[in-house]
């Protein structure tokens, strides 16, 4: 019989995926009852995962109506992705300033791991879209890495998880195969130019080029959001 705390770390990232591929749509009702069925757990590990994942803002919670997923507006998504965009901006070039081989090399090593799902993203982007994100997230947390500033990558973790579910569903929702390469293509594009800035020490190309790479994802995700909130009305 598995640990308790082991279901429950299991339990919520089930809940997690779902939540962010779109499974469980922003704003759906999670009911305790039907979750302990669909899962195959008890209910008090459904309370237990669904509480976890309120203080990471994936679900919200009122006293009268249950659980729900969480929903945020257009606007607030685009505030997220502005702030990430100016917080990693500072990130990068204080990284830079600080050059060294380990960091580069780690650099380097994220980028190829990433490149390699991104010729995978066009054709089958439901089974490639998490794998995408954390090999995304981690080339990202490479590129800032050597900062030397625990605090600000804190806050620029916050803003990168709080438009995750968003990004995962955008990559992960039926679009022409053509508008996806494209999309993908670009992105992947900005990805070199960056590691090639950060291995350069070039820092304004670096800030320019993240700068534009955030904010154009920010459009992206926010659209196809906003597309998803329309299917559901």
């Amino acid at each position: 019989m598995p640990k308790q705390s082991s279901v429950i770390a299991t339990l919520s990232d089930q809940l997690r995926r779902d939540i962010s591929l779109g499974v469980i749509r922003p704003g759906d009702k999670l009911n305790i009852e039907a979750l302990k069925r669909t899962y195959s757990v008890s209910h008090p590990s459904v309370r237990e995962a669904l509480s976890l994942l309120v203080g990471e803002g994936y679900v919200g919670f009122q006293e009268s109506k249950g659980f729900r997923a969480l929903d945020s507006s257009p606007d607030e998504q685009q505030d997220n992705i502005r702030l990430r965009a100016e917080f990693e901006c500072i990130a990068l070039e204080w990284s830079i300033a600080r050059t060294n081989v380990d960091w580069r090399s780690s650099v380097v090593a994220a980028h190829y791991a990433l490149s390699e799902i991104e010729q995978e993203m066009p054709g089958d982007p439901m089974n490639a879209a998490l794998e995408w994100e954390e090999r995304n997230r981690s080339f990202h947390a490479a590129l800032v890495g050597n900062c030397d500033s625990p605090k600000l990558l804190d806050i620029i973790e916050t803003q990168y998880n709080l438009s995750r579910r968003y990004r995962l569903m955008a990559h992960a929702q039926d679009r022409s195969q053509t508008s996806r390469a494209r999309w993908v293509e670009t992105s992947a594009q900005e990805h070199r130019l960056l590691k090639d800035a950060a291995l350069e020490g070039d820092t304004e190309m670096g800030k320019r080029v993240l700068r534009q790479h955030i904010k154009k994802a920010a459009l992206h995700v926010v659209e196809d959001a906003a597309s998803i909130r329309g299917v559901m009305k």
